[in-house]
């Protein structure tokens, strides 16, 4: 089966799905059509697998103009039609989203076509409501051209459905889960929260910096930003606050292992990875009540929700009242928990049963 995908942003969580799905699925031949961000490697091309072949679109970009818009869709047509006998056309993130499905109305490519959010673009609080509103319209103007929606987690198939959006089904995004139980990190004073991901509006440092303000002096915590970002000087570091920088994937889990405790302040996620691969090293949650983070946590089995900043240090203030073994126990159910619902066994087989559908109706229809 020949995939294509097409991305404006690939980076960051949107990478991580593809480099992911790409290895499972890896009897397939994938071409990925790629925008580029600030934080996408410089050695792109070496991070996927010998199915995998890279073509630049050159000028995507994440804000809308029209001007350069109209380019990119004249750009992504030219490239699609270079790729003969399509199988799959897999859309990633908003703007590839429109713009991959006009495109695929043009090329008769409606049936095969699939668009995966990464996060729900009218879900973002770093904009006005009005703008939100047009984001809606925008994305049902484009559920018209073609394909089916695939939600990342129930509460994103919630908020599309709810917004209008039809022709949504779920699959939930996941990570590579040992069979064998991680090692786990004995709790043991200073507790440490922490958190993995780019240092942006989304992800609310402003919070995170507020909650930490109020542990101040307290021996007892330690925090930890794994990351960086536009928004770093929001953090006040100090010796019990570090933020790493940017730092490798394999370097991301070698801190993560030395949390206690994994802490969201975001205000919005589609099916945050990076909560999903502490879970697999047995960590216990403390994540904002949130789209895509409610769908991780099961309350007092494998951590906790919270509503703001005053229930978030109530609940950490209840974790260092907690026993070792309590704590572990926690972080024991969070490894059961993405185990049995986000591995990428369960992934592949989702994804394998949709594209095999999908090419099975088009050849009914030819």
């Amino acid at each position: 089966m020949k995939i294509v995908h097409v991305t404006e942003c690939l980076a960051g969580g949107v990478l991580t799905f593809l480099v992911n799905l790409t290895s499972q699925l890896d009897s397939d031949e994938h071409v990925i059509i790629y925008g580029k961000r600030d934080n996408t490697p410089a050695n792109i091309e070496n991070i996927f697998g010998d199915n995998v072949s890279l073509i630049y679109w050159k000028s995507a970009q994440r804000e809308i103009r029209p001007k350069q818009d109209f380019a990119a869709l004249k750009e992504l047509l030219h490239d699609l039609k270079q790729i003969p006998n399509i199988d799959i056309l897999q859309l990633h993130s908003s703007k590839a989203g429109v713009l991959g499905r006009v495109a695929s109305r043009i090329l008769g490519l409606q049936k095969k076509t699939f668009y995966l959010p990464h996060g729900v673009s009218f879900a973002r609080q770093d904009v006005s409501s009005k703008k939100r509103l047009f984001y809606v319209l925008i994305e049902k103007v484009a559920n018209l051209f073609a394909g089916t929606v695939i939600a990342c987690s129930s509460s994103e198939r919630d908020l599309l459905v709810a917004n209008g959006i039809k022709n949504v089904v779920v699959i939930n995004n996941g990570i590579k889960v040992s069979d064998k139980e991680p090692v786990y990190k004995k709790p043991a004073k200073p507790l440490v929260f922490g958190t993995v991901g780019s240092i942006t509006f989304a992800k609310n440092p402003k919070l995170f910096n507020e909650i930490v303000q109020k542990f101040s002096g307290d021996n007892r915590v330690n925090f930890l930003w794994i990351g960086d970002g536009e928004l770093r000087h929001e953090i006040h570091e100090n010796n019990q606050v570090q933020v790493t920088g940017w730092v490798t994937l394999d370097e991301v889990k070698e801190y993560l292992k030395q949390v206690d405790v994994y802490i969201s302040t975001s205000l919005w996620e589609g099916l945050p990875l990076s909560v999903l691969e502490a879970m697999a090293l047995g960590k216990p949650l403390l994540l904002s009540d949130c789209i895509g983070n409610v769908d991780t946590v099961k309350t007092e089995v494998n951590g906790f929700l919270y509503h703001d900043e005053m229930e978030a240090i109530q609940h950490i203030e209840y974790f260092l009242q907690m026993s070792s073994d309590s704590i572990l126990q926690l972080g024991r159910h969070s490894y059961e928990y993405v185990k049995n619902e986000f591995s990428l066994n369960l992934l592949k087989d989702k994804y394998q049963s949709l594209y095999a559908k999908a090419v099975k109706m088009d050849y009914r229809k030819g």
